[in-house]
């Protein structure tokens, strides 16, 4: 019969909670971020899904209507204007859901904003 000593034993203890601890590790991975690349500076920029993935659109400028391609459609959103951005439900700025200060991004909204966005104001919060 084949004995482990307490030194062997507690090394394979480690080994094995190492490499439990690797593999939930990469289970995890790592938050996405927005690009900057996609996202051009003073812009703000809405991704039809969750984690700045999907269809793209990009708003220099207040937009009472944002058109039929992003209706409805907003999942995540980042702020590059430089100003706060107003969002809302409804065309020509009526029902604001919420403001975004500059820099500000959401990798998915809260699930009662949803693709609910129609129209925006640069410069302007709720």
């Amino acid at each position: 019969m084949f004995r482990f000593s307490s030194t062997s034993s507690r090394l394979w203890t480690a080994a094995a909670v190492m490499a439990l601890t690797a593999g939930a590790a990469t289970l995890v991975g790592n938050p996405a971020v927005a690009d900057s690349e996609q996202c051009p500076n003073g812009s703000f920029c809405v991704w039809e899904q969750s984690s700045y993935r999907g269809d793209f659109r990009h708003y220099t400028a207040s937009n009472p209507n944002v058109g039929d391609y992003m209706n409805d459609r907003m999942t995540s959103y980042w702020n590059r204007t430089g100003k706060t951005v107003a969002v809302y439900e409804h065309s020509n700025y009526v029902g604001c859901m919420f403001s975004v200060k500059p820099g500000g991004s959401e990798a998915a909204v809260a699930s009662h904003f949803n693709d609910k966005m129609t129209s925006l104001r640069v410069g302007s919060g709720c």
